[in-house]
């Protein structure tokens, strides 16, 4: 009853340390925004707290997976960022929650098997509280299980990463997230393709995207000004390149999403220059994509993946943003 969907890998190991009674203490799951960390660390307190035999858990059935699931469990808690007196998110998980934590890990669970903290955005820690929580992470007490989730390793500490057992989670197959979306999700089988291209391997996007209408018609959105860009003249793509530039300060999660629909755009283009139109994730695009396709050779269009690539790469190594971007305008082909 593992709800985590994709991350066979992962769900294998901590199966594996559950029967044999071997589960760490101190774990890290890194993995791009929603691609499932925080499923995969509910998952977890489940099984640990599950009443059922280890080779059945996480049941899904028993009290204990019921309460995690519904967020009403009292030895399984979540720590984010807090909200300051201004009403803007805090930018740092501050020393004062961590202390909070230590103190309650002092505490037998109330009624479960273990006390679970997972801790959201594990590379947001200040310094003081990092170095807070290392030796609680090094020496947890047996009845502790401590997660943190973070979107990227070279942002944690070595410290800290050292002192938990890792897993990497990869972005999710698109057949996978449709074959979901379709089987669990009663969604139809183009809805269902559609999103799970867009969503770049996020099964928790491509869920948001089926239940949130508007979330597919901001994409929708995002495509229309996309397919201009490629259109545009050169003097249209550097205003472009200055909308999405300007954005990236406070909110870069979302300009790397708007260059995955670039790169799930272009891609489609590959498939179709290669008459597998069958495989085109944004089916409402396909005849512009056609169009492209049959005007494009195959190197160009690898040329403008490799493009896109090569821009997201950079702003990830905090290049200038607006240099980075008009780059690629310069790049891609018309």
């Amino acid at each position: 009853m593992w709800r985590t969907i994709g991350h066979e890998k992962a769900i294998g190991a901590l199966t594996r340390s559950l029967v044999g009674g071997r589960l760490a203490h101190s774990h890290i799951f890194i993995g791009p925004a929603r691609v499932g960390k925080m499923t995969l660390a509910l998952d977890l307190a489940r099984a640990a707290n599950c009443l059922a035999d280890a080779e059945r858990r996480p049941c899904g059935d028993c009290n204990q997976c019921g309460r995690v699931t519904a967020a009403l469990h009292p030895d399984v808690r979540a720590i984010g960022l807090e909200r300051a007196s201004t009403g803007r998110l805090r930018s740092l998980i501050g020393i004062d929650q961590v202390r909070e934590v230590q103190r309650e890990t002092a505490l037998r669970p109330y009624e479960g098997r273990y006390r679970v903290f997972i801790f959201e955005s594990a590379e947001k820690f200040s310094d003081e509280a990092a170095n807070s929580l290392l030796k609680t992470l090094e020496e947890p007490p047996e009845d502790v299980i401590i997660i943190l989730l973070a979107s990227n390793a070279d942002s944690v500490l070595p410290t800290i990463l050292s002192r938990c057992r890792r897993a990497d989670l990869r972005p999710v197959p698109a057949g996978a997230i449709a074959d979901f979306l379709a089987a669990g999700k009663g969604a139809d089988a183009d809805s269902a393709r559609e999103i799970a291209g867009m969503a770049a391997g996020r099964v928790g996007w491509a869920v948001s995207a089926l239940e949130d209408p508007t979330v597919i018609e901001r994409v929708s959105e995002t495509l229309d000004e996309i397919e201009s860009a490629i259109a545009d003249t050169l003097s249209g793509r550097f205003e472009y390149a200055e909308r999405l530039a300007g954005r990236f300060s406070g909110d870069r999660e979302g300009v790397f999403s708007e260059l995955d629909l670039w790169r799930g755009w272009w891609r489609d283009a590959m498939l179709a220059g290669h008459g597998r139109h069958d495989l085109v994730s944004n089916v409402s695009r396909r005849e512009t994509i056609a169009a492209t396709a049959e005007r494009c050779e195959t190197a160009t269009i690898a040329a403008a993946l490799r493009t896109i690539e090569r821009t997201a790469y950079l702003l990830e190594r905090n290049v200038s943003p607006r240099l980075a971007v008009e780059s690629m305008m310069l790049s891609l082909p018309r």
